[in-house]
């Protein structure tokens, strides 16, 4: 089957979080592409192990590798870089990586240099400045030949966080600053569904008001998020304007449940609690809450989790307040 010449989605901006939550999805902009896209375009999710080469799988992508993009503003201490693809049976070798001036190899720093390498099982991080590369650092590769991946790099003031499917991989140490990377790259064996880079450091307990029209039926808002090592519960309360909690949403590890609920005039209603907690501890998540004309859907990193009928008018919630043992990276709405 012929391989895909679909244009690349945009270059990136952050998206600029509370008290405004996102006005724009983040962007990106792609190397010779004027095309602009949202950051969270995303591709049918494979379903892991899948026989397919590279070649066979290439038409699914909209994201052409090699893929070049610089950033639209600075990569600042909170962000995260999201890269989620698919490998294929014959996958050897893919790079992510973040440049200095150019998004290529003639000579400009490349502050952090990802190689997930099959061949040798092992995912390798460097650094090339001043000329020359530095010394790698390495960790087993979690990944086999066919496997879906998700690849996440949080930038600290004096390190990356780099994650592999929500866990963490490894701390890298920056070598050159931070302030310095200006454009990102993919190469090699990966087909890539879904980029997205923003979020930024959130106080937790967390509060803050819904711009607009707040997250109005039709809306869905996206936390990303990982419970502390030692978490015991969390919350996450969607508030009407007078004060009434129209979704009270609360994984108990020490309960094993998740329970949902509203608080309507100060009093609380019947709490479900169907379903196995879809969370872990220190491992990264992503929870979707769509609000629909009847209910709230949540999904839980992608897999729908719960339905939650509306016991409040589903308008005006205006508020959003999150706490416990959680550390939250990003806050969307769209």
């Amino acid at each position: 089957m012929a391989a895909f010449r679909q244009p690349l989605t945009p270059p990136f901006s952050p998206s600029r979080h509370f008290p405004s939550l996102p006005k724009a999805p983040t962007r990106v902009t792609p190397i010779g592409n004027s095309h602009g896209d949202s950051n969270s375009h995303e591709e049918p999710t494979a379903q892991k192990h899948n026989t397919q080469t590279l070649e066979q799988m290439a038409f699914e992508s909209n994201y052409p590798v090699p893929y070049r993009s610089r950033l639209t503003e600075p990569f600042e201490p909170g962000q995260t870089l999201i890269v989620k693809g698919k490998t294929g049976e014959d996958s050897v070798r893919f790079t992510i990586n973040l440049h200095s001036t150019q998004a290529d190899f003639s000579g400009h720093d490349v502050p952090l240099h990802v190689s997930v390498r099959f061949d040798e099982g092992k995912i390798v991080c460097n650094t090339f400045s001043k000329g020359e590369w530095g010394k790698e650092e390495r960790k087993s590769n979690p990944w086999k030949k066919g496997d879906d991946i998700d690849i996440r790099i949080r930038a600290h003031d004096s390190k990356f966080q780099i994650f592999c499917d929500q866990k963490e991989l490894k701390e890298y140490e920056h070598r050159v600053p931070l302030s310095s990377i200006t454009h990102f790259s993919i190469d090699g064996d990966v087909l890539i569904s879904h980029i997205h880079w923003g979020g930024k450091y959130y106080p937790v307990p967390y509060e803050s008001g819904l711009a607009n029209e707040g997250l109005a039926p039709g809306k869905t808002l996206v936390i990303y998020g990982m419970p502390e090592k030692k978490s015991k519960r969390f919350h996450l309360n969607l508030l009407k304007k007078n004060g009434d909690i129209a979704l009270h949403f609360n994984p108990r590890f020490d309960e094993k449940a998740v329970v949902r609920n509203s608080l309507i005039a100060n009093e609380w209603g019947n709490e479900e609690r169907e379903g196995k907690i879809p969370f872990e501890k220190a491992t990264g998540f992503d929870l979707e809450i769509k609000n629909e004309e009847y209910a709230f859907q949540i999904l839980v990193n992608g897999e729908r989790f719960a339905s939650y009928a509306h016991r409040l008018e589903p308008h005006e919630i205006n508020g959003l307040q999150i706490g416990g043992d959680v550390e939250i990276t990003g806050i969307q709405i769209h």
